[in-house]
């Protein structure tokens, strides 16, 4: 017995989303220990790193999704 492909297709789609919220998570939380780390090795007292770069991370992570479903979409 052959596996249903629309079936299949749609698994492969929730496990591509469930993965991008683990990849979103690494990506942001990777950015701002990278921020904290940088304040902490310049001394900054405002923490510009940390703002900067947690921002940054939120950016990619959003760039990242927004990419994905583009391509899920054109897949339709």
């Amino acid at each position: 017995m052959k596996p249903n492909p629309k079936k299949t297709n749609n698994f492969s789609k929730y496990a591509r989303f469930s993965a991008l919220g683990i990849q979103m998570g690494v990506i942001i939380g990777f950015f701002s220990w990278l921020g904290v780390f940088l304040d902490d090795r310049y001394q900054s007292k405002t923490g510009w790193w940390t703002i900067g770069l947690s921002l940054f991370g939120v950016t990619a992570a959003l760039y990242l999704v927004i990419r994905v479903v583009i391509k899920l979409s054109k897949d339709k």
